[in-house]
């Protein structure tokens, strides 16, 4: 039996034994595999726009008609949940079980990326690290767009891949409708298609540079092209139902209630009460949010032609999980986000810091907790402390791979450039969902073997040099 295919068997056998054990660990903390299902306000709303989807094709979160068109979500994951409830039933349950599915076939396409530039035991070696990463496990259970956006990354770089390999345009056009739907998927996303075309670009301008034929330009071309088209048609469908061209009014809300929120707790010295300052909880509706309050008083203050009822909705609790007010959405949105950049760009040298700092905590979590142990939630800082030095050791593990010597550029450009975009994009919040995705790429890279790469495949699974042929050098674990 060929070794990869040996280790793709062996692979799936562990990833089903894997998610069956977080499957029964649901079981056995919530009383059903669903329990985690709709643990956050976002999977019920997925949810619903998946359903209507499939009922009424309306992308629409309300329960009934009228179905009013919804501006907060971005199609990419209730499309995959609508496609996922045509094929099974619309069962929570069983979205649950084809989550785990992907999350599984997830851990099988690491091993195919990373089997391009390393032997095949230690590509298995990567897969199995991200199949045993906490968090890719645990938010799996939930029905959140983590697990599919991870799946669409690894297509994105595989994709790239076979792009900047091959020159064909069809590939480059498959690339762009990747980083499109990318996009889509997480409007977050947004800098990873610049870090494609970067990659592109310098890929063109290594093969001029050795008079080498190329029409990497025109390959650029469509990219950009199709990329633009896909993410370009919700614009436009948001342009239709409300005026204007946007992703959603995620925007201005996301930018004001909670990145500049970060920053100016950070230059407060009040880091210890982010998440009582953040908190979207019931339990604590009532509590101060003095940060968000004012953001409340200055954004009416931006409202100040319309009716003073009208005025009076314009607070956190209605805004900061999408608009329940009367008032225009998108109008919100740009006044929110021009309070937010006010307030980051007040004090620069206090916003940086707290933005780098940020990138270190959110590759480290949860050790930032057992550190710095925030006001209003129960930590158990050695369990803390104990996960977070896992992480911290990938990092440290990546940073010495990268200090060891020169690596091919196909094999480290991508996953160091898709993780800084999408770093760039979370901070300075420290959700652990938005770190999934950057898990595998950094530990292919951590793995990735110094001044060697082994033949390219003749089934195609491993790319030739990126910035010239296929290195025949053998590479051993």
């Amino acid at each position: 039996m060929r070794s990869d295919l040996r280790y793709t068997l062996m692979l799936a056998g562990a990833a089903f034994l894997v998610h069956a054990a977080a499957l029964l660990a649901a079981h056995l903390q919530t009383g059903s595999i669903r329990g985690y299902a709709f643990r956050s306000l976002d999977c019920d709303e997925f949810y619903a726009i998946a359903r209507n989807l499939v009922e009424h094709g309306a992308f629409s979160q309300s329960a009934e008609s009228p179905f009013k068109p919804d501006t907060w979500r971005t199609p990419g994951y209730p499309l995959f949940l609508a496609t996922a409830m045509l094929l099974f039933g619309k069962s929570p349950v069983t979205l649950v079980l084809v989550q785990q599915a992907l999350s599984a076939l997830n851990v099988l396409l690491v091993f195919r990326l990373a089997r391009g530039w390393m032997s095949d035991r230690r590509a298995a070696l990567a897969a199995v690290l991200f199949l045993l990463e906490p968090y890719h496990l645990f938010y799996s259970l939930w029905l959140l767009s983590t697990t599919w956006l991870v799946t669409v990354v690894l297509l994105t770089w595989w994709a790239w891949l076979r792009a900047i390999g091959s020159g064909k345009v069809w590939r480059f056009a498959l690339l762009g409708g990747l980083c499109g739907f990318l996009v889509l998927t997480w409007p977050g996303a947004i800098l990873i298609p610049v870090a494609a075309f970067v990659g592109i670009a310098f890929v063109w301008g290594m093969r001029r540079l050795r008079r080498e034929p190329t029409t990497r330009w025109a390959g650029a071309l469509i990219f950009t092209v199709v990329c633009s088209g896909v993410v370009g048609s919700w614009m436009v469908r948001t342009q239709g139902i409300a005026g204007k061209p946007a992703f959603s009014h995620q925007t201005g809300i996301v930018l004001a209630y909670f990145k500049a929120t970060e920053a100016i707790l950070w230059r407060e010295g009040r880091t210890a009460d982010r998440y009582l300052e953040t908190s979207l909880s019931p339990d604590r509706r009532d509590e101060p949010h003095p940060i968000w309050e004012a953001i409340d008083k200055e954004l009416q203050l931006h409202f100040y032609d319309l009716p003073i009822e009208q005025q009076k909705e314009l607070t956190w609790p209605n805004l900061a999980q999408g608009n329940r007010t009367t008032v225009d959405s998108f109008r919100i949105s740009g006044e929110l986000e021009s309070i937010g950049l006010a307030r980051l760009s007040a004090s620069p040298w206090s916003t940086l810091p707290c933005y780098w700092a940020r990138c270190g905590s959110i590759l480290t979590f949860p050790l930032d907790l057992a550190l710095w142990p925030p006001n209003g939630v129960e930590v158990n800082r050695l369990r803390s402390a104990a996960v977070g030095a896992l992480y911290a050791l990938l990092c440290a593990a990546v940073v010495v791979r990268l200090g060891r010597g020169r690596m091919e550029f196909g094999a480290g450009y991508f996953p160091l450039a898709c993780t800084l975009a999408l770093l760039l994009a979370t901070t300075p919040q420290t959700d652990p969902r938005f770190r999934v995705p950057m898990i595998p790429l950094l530990i292919v890279v951590a793995l990735l073997p110094v001044g060697r790469a082994i033949p390219a495949d003749p089934d195609g699974d491993r790319p030739a040099s990126a910035t010239g042929g296929p290195d025949r050098r053998k590479e051993s674990c």
